[in-house]
Parts: C-alpha cells; sequence; structure tokens
C-alpha cells in the first residue's frame, strides 16, 4: 500500500513540474523576448523581436 502511495506522489510532482517547462531555452532577456534570427525570419516563423511565455 505505501509503495502505491509514494508512486502516485511521484507521479503528482513530476505531472507538476512538467508545466513549469518553459518554450524557448535559448538567449532571451530578463522580460523573456529576443530578436528572430534570419534563419526563423526565413522559415517564416517569426518576423522580429518577440517574447516567449510572457507573464500576463
Amino acid at each position: 500500500m505505501k509503495k502505491i502511495i509514494v508512486m502516485v506522489i511521484s507521479l503528482a510532482v513530476l505531472m507538476g513540474t512538467a508545466s513549469s517547462v518553459y518554450a524557448h531555452s535559448g538567449r532571451t532577456d530578463k522580460n523573456g523576448g529576443h530578436n528572430c534570427s534570419a534563419k526563423s525570419k526565413q522559415k517564416g516563423l517569426c518576423t522580429g523581436y518577440h517574447y516567449h511565455n510572457k507573464k500576463k
């Protein structure tokens, strides 16, 4: 029974931390923004300065 409780708690902790992963791991400023690279602009992914995970 203790093993099941430990497994459930561990799963809950892992699921909670997975939601805090951010989309961009690159170089962002203190506000979470950055300029698009030339390669990203060519692919049409962005057009200039933009934010990742901006707090509203």
